[in-house]
């Protein structure tokens, strides 16, 4: 039997209060804003994909988003906090897609496990992707996957699972293990993706002070899980 916990305490995502009277103007012009948003977001995607594309410009996204420099300026300060807010979002958006398959996992090391592989999964099968997740201010800002691995690790350490004597360095050594393991993934000729995954996270948890029974373990579990589901239906 698995020495662990049987409920975990998950981050709250925050959610609009749809109830609340919302003036109708104010509506109309957050909606703009967030389009236009989208629209620039949509065009520096577009050019930085397109691998004939030497350098992006400003100038480039604007006139992809069919815009004014300025109109850029009064959503962005500059191209690279653009495309950090992709990254973001690129991250963001794998997080809620996961959760069907991730959050009802209540064991601290097979949630670890099992969010690592399919982080690492979406990266070799979507370069795409890949690419906007490595672009991401992953541990300088607040975003809900840093919810997710930091509650992840604090319920591991409070059931005796996980050696951390830093929650930060904790939370460092796994987005970090996570990032590096997406770009080799997708930058450098990994021979056995499936062997890299296995070893990527086998190697995090023995980090962590997991046994190596207990790490093969949660491996092994995560890649059964996620076979399980693909015959049962589609992994997110």
């Amino acid at each position: 039997m698995r020495k662990g916990i049987t409920q975990m305490e998950h981050p709250a995502i925050a959610t609009e209060d749809t109830n609340a009277p919302q003036d109708h103007r104010s509506v109309t012009a957050r909606r703009k804003r967030d389009a236009m948003r989208a629209r620039i977001l949509s065009a520096t995607m577009d050019l930085l994909a397109d691998p004939s594309k030497v350098s992006v410009s400003i100038e480039d996204v604007a006139r992809g988003a069919q815009i004014s420099r300025g109109a850029f300026y009064k959503h962005f300060a500059s191209l690279e906090e653009a495309v950090a807010a992709i990254g973001q979002e690129a991250t963001d958006g794998m997080t809620l897609h996961i959760l069907p398959v991730y959050d009802v996992l209540t064991h601290p090391l097979e949630r670890i496990s099992t969010a690592m592989r399919l982080f690492l999964l979406r990266a070799h099968t979507d370069r795409r992707w890949a690419a906007f997740f490595l672009r991401a201010e992953l541990v300088l800002h607040p975003s809900i996957l840093l919810e997710y691995v930091t509650a992840d690790l604090e319920a591991g350490r409070r059931a005796h699972l996980l050696d951390l004597p830093s929650m930060q360095a904790g939370v460092d050594a796994l987005i970090g293990a996570t990032l590096e393991g997406v770009r080799s993934m997708t930058l450098r000729n990994v021979d056995d993706p499936e062997a890299y995954i296995d070893a990527v996270i086998l190697m995090v948890l023995r980090g962590f002070g997991v046994a190596n029974a207990q790490a093969q373990e949660a491996v092994a579990f995560s890649k059964d899980y996620l076979q399980a589901r693909v015959v049962s239906g589609p992994v997110p």
